[in-house]
Formats: structure tokens, sequence, C-alpha cells
């Protein structure tokens, strides 16, 4: 079993298996910025994504590595490093003699079934904690798993009771190797039949996460002259988890040769650490541990084992190799300049969109999107974002720094653009935000998921329909109310209202562990519900129940045969996406993913909105009072809860959004 990653077929069921559920310039730092001791101030370059993009050289990441390895054998343990690029190309993969082959997924919650106490891959573990620091960072923040672990459970900050969820509750879901976006090297994957998932030869991201985002201390950024080129991350404790309380300062092994690793320039910059930015008041965590705290590496002289470089199918052959350039075509992101504002979108690596601007899959009313709305909303989006203050971005009054999404009722893609610095992790989340909205305020979603119950064959499915309609009345899930991705998020907690402990749960939710009747599946962020049950059949090989022959990757994260493409890529469970709608039809939706989430919220439903059409130069582009959002009297802040007072919100807009105005309460009268 110790050698089980070298075999193909076995290696590719745990890929299915499992996910988790986490420039130029002197470094004088700047006197209006905080500064965290997490990060360098010999990092700070005052990038603010303008800078040039960097890339991560082969003999760079064998100074990782070999960093890595001589912290560890100073601590006296042997650990499992991985390391990406920033779209995801895993640059190297190293298993010291010795080092834990698996790690158990344990979300420290005692909670009931979903992924809790699945036995994975060390080396995947590594993997997606090295590509959670690549994927949530850029040029304006640098955030860690411990960052991600801050902000993805059931309060915020965790520990702290009765307060609301994690502003990014249930991102951990996404990224997975099973979505349409993100993308396979074809070159390790060798006798795989791939079905739609997009595959692509050489570095060509987003790539996937083999465990999708990670929450488990010891994943960061890898900077170099202040722009992120990528992320490390080690494992080897044997426990793939998260951190239950906030308020303690925890001396995570992992964590700190991950830091250690990235001594001699590659080190986040302190003025873009997590600790600079807060949300709702509350600093982020970067790191509980100091740069200053750290032994000083001294590993001249020594040379890797390159015998243990571990390939891992799918993702790496077991070599190092240099990383993509970020903006540059061939990363699969590329820069270009839209509406005078620098932005970037997906390429095939040659140059062409990998999503062109299209119309709406034809609908019997002939309301569909036509190509030219489509860039007209995209056009009042991206704009919308360059004038929204970003809340997770330094320095200060920047930009929010967003991806875009536009698809159309049956979730089809009809175009997509970003700001040019956006985190990376923002792409496949915005996408799964816009489908998720449509597909919830569709007239069949309830008859959908109704089948989906009955042909799940793996795992628990619960009747969550007649949860919903038991919550807030029969005509739920029929097409008569617009929810957004906010709306949706109220319904998928484990205590509602929101954060408030008690036993009553939203109905797309577990109760919580300790509230529930014996046996009743519980919540952790591994076993969210919904979200998990939608995709547990394409993402678990169950004890002698066969889903996908090992050879074959599934076309879809959800049934493909009763959804189609409508959640191809899974739902998503935390703010920032809005349904469209042309005469109260629903003709789409928009996903936007990258800032905080009452900005994510405000660029959407700001950008769909007539004022923000009107901004961008389309006056002419849907209707005259809504542009194209739903009626007022069908979104989801009409619907009443079964607790008195607690309506569902729709939307959810900053005070005072813009840096050129000083307009507030803008999306009041929208």
């Amino acid at each position: 079993m110790r050698h089980f990653m070298r075999q193909f077929h076995f290696s590719i069921a745990l890929v299915l298996c499992t996910l988790i559920l986490g420039c130029g310039g002197g470094g004088d730092g700047r006197s209006n910025q905080e500064s965290s001791d997490s990060g360098s101030a010999s990092a700070n370059y005052d990038c603010d994504g303008s800078c040039s993009h960097q890339s991560l050289l082969a003999s760079e990441v064998e100074q990782i590595l070999l960093n890595a390895i001589v912290a560890s054998e100073s601590l006296g343990v042997a650990a499992t490093v991985a390391v990406v690029d920033r779209v995801g190309n895993v640059l190297a993969v190293y298993q010291m003699d010795g080092a834990a082959q698996t790690t158990i997924i344990n979300g420290q919650k005692g909670a009931i079934g979903g992924l809790e106490g699945v036995s994975v891959p060390a080396t995947l573990a590594a993997i997606s904690k090295a590509g959670t620091g690549a994927y949530l960072s850029s040029q304006g923040n640098a955030f860690s798993t411990r960052t991600a672990s801050q902000i993805i459970q059931e309060n915020f900050n965790p520990g702290e009771s009765s307060q609301p969820g994690g502003p990014l509750f249930g991102v951990q879901f996404s990224q997975l190797i099973c979505s349409d976006i993100t993308t396979i090297p074809t070159e390790f994957s060798s006798g795989l039949t791939l079905g739609q998932n997009p595959s692509f030869a050489g570095g060509i991201g987003p790539r996937s996460l083999p465990l999708g985002l990670s929450a488990d201390p010891g994943g960061f950024p890898i900077y170099k002259l202040g722009d992120p080129v990528g992320g490390i991350g080690v494992e080897l404790d044997g426990l793939y988890s998260l951190d239950p309380v906030v308020f303690d300062r925890d001396d995570a092994i992992e964590e700190r040769i991950a830091l250690m690793a990235l001594q001699g320039g590659f080190e986040a910059p302190s003025q873009r650490a997590a600790e600079t930015i807060s949300v709702v008041g509350k600093s982020l965590r970067f790191s509980d541990i100091s740069l200053s705290e750290l032994e000083q590496l001294s590993p001249s002289g020594i040379a890797l084992d390159m015998e243990r470089l571990v390939p891992v199918p799918l993702f790496s052959n077991g070599t190092i190799r240099a990383g993509a350039q970020f903006g540059d075509p061939s990363s699969g992101v590329m820069k270009i300049t839209r509406r005078g504002v620098a932005a970037a979108v997906l390429t095939d690596g040659t140059g062409n969109f990998r999503f062109p601007t299209v119309g709406g899959t034809p609908l019997p009313s002939g309301t569909e999107l036509a190509a030219h709305e489509v860039d007209a909303l995209l056009d009042s989006i991206l704009l919308t974002a360059n004038r929204t203050r970003g809340q997770i971005r330094n320095p200060k009054n920047s930009s929010a720094n967003v991806s875009i999404f536009v698809v159309d009722s049956f979730g089809e893609v009809l175009g997509m653009v970003r700001s040019g610095d956006a985190p990376v992790f923002g792409i496949d989340v915005a996408l799964q935000k816009g489908r998720t909205a449509v597909f919830f305020s569709s007239d069949d979603a309830g008859a959908r998921l109704d089948d989906v119950r009955v042909r799940n064959a793996v795992g628990e499915f619960n009747d969550y329909v007649g949860a919903v309609r038991s919550f807030i009345g029969e005509d739920a899930l029929t097409g008569t109310h617009a929810f957004s991705d906010r709306a949706g998020g109220n319904l998928s907690r484990p205590f509602y209202p929101d954060g408030i402990p008690s036993s009553f749960h939203g109905p797309f939710s577990h109760p919580f562990p300790g509230l529930a009747q014996p046996g009743v599946r519980t919540w952790s962020p591994f076993n969210t519900g919904l979200q998990l049950d939608l995709i547990f059949q394409r993402l678990v090989q169950p004890l002698g129940i066969p889903v996908n022959p090992p050879s074959v990757l599934p076309d879809s994260c959800t049934d493909s045969r009763v959804l189609g493409s409508r959640l191809r890529n899974g739902i998503q469970i935390f703010p920032g996406s809005v349904p469209l709608y042309r005469n109260g039809i629903l003709v789409g939706g928009i996903g936007i993913s990258g800032d905080g989430i009452d900005q994510d919220d405000l660029i959407a439903f700001y950008g769909a909105s007539r004022k923000g059409l009107d901004f961008a130069g389309h006056q002419s582009v849907g209707d005259a009072e809504l542009g194209f959002n739903a009626p007022r009297q069908i979104r989801a802040d009409q619907i009443q809860g079964p607790l008195e007072n607690t309506r569902l919100r729709y939307v959810n807009c900053p005070e005072s959004p813009f840096i050129d105005s000083s307009e507030q309460q803008v999306c009041g009268e929208l």
C-alpha cells in the first residue's frame, strides 16, 4: 500500500475520491501601508497589479525544495513537498524517505459523513495546499491555507460563537478535477479517457487541484519581485484538517517548513500578507509563525536526491519543471485591455479565446441573450469592478479585481473576462456562482434535484426539495423566485439564522455536530450538505461499488444525464451572483468572484442594472428600468423564512463602494 501512488488505476480512483474539505523597485516599504511579520519587508515592491509578471525557473524550484528538505531534517521529520506555478501546473513533488504516504481528512467538528475520515495520498494533499496558496493570492494580497481555514467555517472568526459563517463558506469545493473550466495536462493523462474535461499540453491553466482548495495549514504563495509566481505545500502529520480556533498561535510544523522553504527571495511581501487585510473589522491570518522566529537555513553544498521526486498521475511525471509566466497566452490566462481596463481572458495557449462571446441557447419565447447583449454585460460588469473599492487588496483604495462569467439559462458559458490581477481561484468559482443562480431560479430545479436523488447510487442524498419547501413554501424551486448565491447560501448553513447556535439548520445543509439526532449526518467543511451530495458520486470511489471505471474521468461534477451542463462544475454557496431576466423570463446569470463578498454582490447586481449598463455606454441594451435584473417582486428577499423576521437576502452591497464617487446605498433602488 505504501507505493499505491505509483499504480495508475488506483491513483485515478483516489483522485476522483476526494477533495477538501484547503515590479522592480526598492523594498523599503511605504509609511501609509500596514506591514505583517508573517511576510518579508524585503519583498515589498509596491506591486498593485501593474508589476511585470515573473516565473519560476527550474533551478529556483529545486532551491525551494532543497530548503524544505533541509528545514525538515533540522526539525527531525520527513515531509512531502509540492511546488506549483500561479496557474496550478505542478512543478515538482518530493517525498522524503520515511514520509507518511497518506493523510486522513478530519474537520475537527466530530461530524458524521461526507469526506470525514477518508484517507488520501499525502502527495495530493501537498499539491492542493500549494495550489491554494497560489490561487488565493495576487499582487494585491497574499493568502495561505491558514487564511482559507479562517474564512470557510461555521463562524467568522472560527471559535467565535454567534457570528455568521466565513465569508468564503463553501469555496473548498471548487477547482475540482471534474470541472469543465480547470484543465488537465495531456502529457500526464496517457491512457485516461477524459470525456469532456478540457485537456491542454504545456503550461495552460488554470489546472485542477486534486483535493480542491485546502484549509490545512502548510500552504503558502511564492513571490518573486512582488509578483506571485506559485505556491508551496507541505504535508507530513497525517491529518488533513483546519484550525478550528483562530485566537491562539499554533506552532504548526508543516507551516514552519513551508515558510523556511521560501527563504532566499520567495517570501510574501509584508505589505500584502493577510494580516494587513480586514473583513468586517477582523484581521485575516497568514501564518501563526512570524518570519523572525525561523531558523536561517544554509543549504549550500547539499544536493537533491532526484529519486525522491514522485510521479503523480494527472499532475506530474516525477521531474522538476519551470513555471509558466502568468499573463502570457501560454499560461492559459492572457492579458488584454477591455474598455480601457487592464483585463484578462482564458486562452488555448496560442491566443485564441477559450470562451468567445456567443448568444444564448434559443428559448421558445425568443428571449435568449444575444451576443451583443452579453458583450454589453461584460463591459458593464468589468467597469463596475474597476470603479469598486476592493476589500481584500492593498494598497487601500485599489480597484476590486474579479473573475466574471455570463451564462445562459442552461448553464452554458456565453462569455467571460477577468480583471488583470484577480486571484486565480475566482475563475472556477465565478462560473459555479453564475450557474448556481440560474439553476435555483429555474422552473424545474426541484424536479431535477428529485431526479438526481432517485438516480443517486452512491452515498446518501437527502430530500432537499422537501426540506426547502417545508422551510420557505411549496413553490420553492419552481421558478417563482429569483435566487442569488447569497439567498441560496442563507439556506446552506448549519445554523439558521446564520451563525446562531441552534438545532435549526438550513434545508440545504446538515445539522451541526452535537445538535442532531443520533446517526444523522452532521455538518463540517468536509460535509456541507447539498453542495457535496451533488458531486459526491463523481468524486468518491466507494468500496466495492465503482462509479466510473478507474481509467475514465466523469464528464461533469454532477449527474449530467439529469442536469446537462447546468451545474457541470458544481454549485457554490457564498455570495456573488444574480440571475438575469428579460420581461420576467429567466435568460441567464452572472457569477463574480475574487474580492470581498459584498463587493462581488455589488459588481454582479450593479453590472446587470440599468445604471451599470448606462455607465458603460449601453443605453439601448436591457429593460428601461431593470436592465437585466430580476423583477423586484420575485427576488428571494421577498421570501419569509420559518422564523419571524428572517427573510432571505438577495444581495448586500457596500455602503459607499465606488472609488470615483461618494454616492452611498447605490443598490437601494436597482
